[in-house]
């Protein structure tokens, strides 16, 4: 679609990542033989980041790339698995029984197929397995990313809770890549833990490499805000380097945050958007707090006042407990590869900050 025939007063921007850019070229560029595992905390771009690498890759390379994002997905059953990697296509027309238009299947089959996978007749592993063959064959670069793979971790195969589904699917990885090169296989997940999981299976991490991707540094921060028309496209205003410090010290490089502010900024001006912002996230600390566990989690959340992260090692299992929740209601992060735990950006440290000097 051509996006220029639409006129918006604010574009999403994408800045810089040339580091990781020319990563991920370099690991395209190679005969498949790993994972690649993203991993970072929310808002950082991973999902942006793969989208622009491969929007510029596909121009050069002959690729077959096929994105399956699970945020956009209903996925609680087998069936929803199914319905979210294969599609029918019948004499070039898509036949709606395995999957709904609201679901796009990567995988394309026909009807035949279909029918045989659903009376379980015939292996969707080895479904996908002959058309990336296929592709390979044809001289092109089959390339598989899914974002938040963990949406798929209580599925169950044949509600056998013996046989997970994600195992499954992490075994076929790993023959596409290390043992049968066929495809690049990309896993992108903000969940910590998850990666976590994979980091620590010896025969996984054998087969995987984990790269973080995390927020813009400020020197990007800090080109984008004094550089509003190039980057987003607004013209309504422009931000001297006073102001752009301001929304830095706020939010840090959190480019979801960031683009948040932006857009409140075309109604008020910016001390009164920042005050509500730190306002927001104090609120959000407070709302979090106010549980049965309120002591344990202020003691908790008092490290990170004279600290930016905290190790696994440093605490209790009681502890533990607690910091993981803190990670699935998105106010820390835990990273895998480093084992430490720390604020959800430069916006949630400060709402932490704010609690407690109120």
């Amino acid at each position: 679609m051509d996006k220029d025939k639409f006129e918006y007063r604010q574009w999403v921007a994408f800045i810089n990542r040339e580091t990781e850019l020319n990563d991920l070229r370099n690991f395209i560029d190679k005969e498949p033989s790993e994972i690649l595992f993203i991993h970072g905390p929310k808002s950082s771009g991973k999902t942006t980041l793969l989208y622009k690498f491969f929007e510029q890759m596909e121009k050069e390379q002959k690729l077959d790339v096929k994105f399956l994002n699970l945020r956009k997905t209903f996925t609680n059953v087998y069936e929803d698995f199914l319905k979210a990697f294969f599609s029918v296509e019948t004499s070039g027309e898509k036949k709606e029984t395995l999957t709904s238009n609201i679901n796009i299947g990567i995988f394309k089959i026909d009807a035949a197929i279909e029918k045989k996978i659903l009376e379980k007749r015939a292996d969707p592993f080895k479904v996908m397995e002959a058309e990336l063959m296929d592709l390979t064959q044809k001289r092109i670069k089959p390339v598989l990313i899914i974002d938040e793979l963990q949406a798929l971790d209580k599925i169950y195969l044949d509600n056998d809770k013996e046989r997970q589904l994600i195992t499954a699917l992490f075994n076929f990885f790993v023959a596409m890549t290390k043992e049968s090169h066929l495809a690049h296989i990309i896993i992108a997940s903000s969940d910590g833990y998850f990666i976590d999981r994979v980091y620590t299976d010896s025969r996984l991490k054998k087969t995987s490499t984990f790269y973080k991707v995390d927020y813009l540094a400020k020197k990007d921060v800090m080109e984008w805000l004094l550089n509003l028309e190039k980057y987003s496209k607004i013209k309504d205003y422009t931000l001297t380097e006073a102001d752009a410090e301001k929304i830095w010290e706020t939010v840090g490089g959190s480019m979801w945050e960031i683009q948040d502010i932006l857009s409140l900024l075309f109604e008020q001006p910016l001390e009164k958007v920042i005050y509500l912002y730190r306002e927001r996230l104090r609120s959000l600390i407070v709302d979090y707090v106010v549980k049965p566990e309120r002591k344990e989690i202020e003691k908790l959340l008092r490290l990170f006042l004279d600290r930016d992260e905290l190790s696994k090692e440093d605490v209790s299992s009681d502890d533990e407990i607690l910091l993981r929740d803190m990670v699935r209601q998105n106010i820390l992060y835990f990273d895998p590869t480093k084992a430490t735990y720390y604020p959800q950006g430069k916006s949630y440290h400060l709402g932490i900050r704010s609690y407690f000097k109120r």
